[in-house]
Parts: structure tokens; C-alpha cells; sequence
């Protein structure tokens, strides 16, 4: 089944993904930077650092959420473009999985 035949009725939560995926990669990056200052030069988190980790998580809590709420209400409307959206985010993921490979090696 082609996923660009569902694209119209899966784009609400194909934009929910990217947004949850976004706020992922924006509290893992702000943590592991801290992390990084942390080993390198024994820096700990400021009081204000760790209470925007807190707030960049509560962020994609939310973001996490909303994706499952539009994912529900895709699959009742459409059990065929609720896959088809699963299949184009699997082919997005093994792109970039692919192409990471590709330029470590």
C-alpha cells in the first residue's frame, strides 16, 4: 500500500510525529551536552539547567501524548491510512538509519 495514496488524511499525525521526534531530540541533545560538560570538565547543572531538562521533557511528555490521541483518532477513521503512516515513518527511520551507517563506516 503506498503511503503518498494516505498522505492527506495521515498529515495531521505524521506533523504530531515530527513534533514529538523534534522534542526528543532536543531534551537528549540539552542532556547529553550536560553530560558531556559534566565528564569533561566537572561541571554540574545549574539550578536553572535542570529545571529547563524539566520543561524540554514536559515538552515532549506532551508532544508524546498528542501523538497517541491523533494516532487513535486516525485509526478509527482509517485503519488503512493508520498503517500506511506507520510504513512511511518505518521508511523514513530506515533511511536515516541507513545513511548513518553509511558515513560512519
Amino acid at each position: 500500500m503506498p503511503a503518498n495514496q494516505y498522505r492527506a488524511e495521515f498529515a495531521s499525525a505524521l506533523r504530531c510525529y515530527n513534533a514529538m521526534e523534534t522534542t526528543k531530540r532536543r531534551h537528549y541533545g540539552f542532556l547529553e551536552s550536560l553530560e558531556t560538560r559534566k565528564k569533561k570538565f566537572n561541571i554540574d547543572m545549574t539550578e536553572a539547567e535542570g529545571a529547563m531538562l524539566e520543561v524540554l521533557l514536559e515538552d515532549h511528555n506532551e508532544e508524546v501524548q498528542a501523538f497517541k490521541q491523533t494516532c487513535q483518532a486516525l485509526k478509527q477513521h482509517s485503519e488503512e491510512a493508520h498503517t500506511a503512516l506507520f510504513e512511511h515513518i518505518t521508511e523514513i527511520n530506515q533511511a536515516l538509519e541507513s545513511s548513518a551507517r553509511s558515513i560512519s563506516h
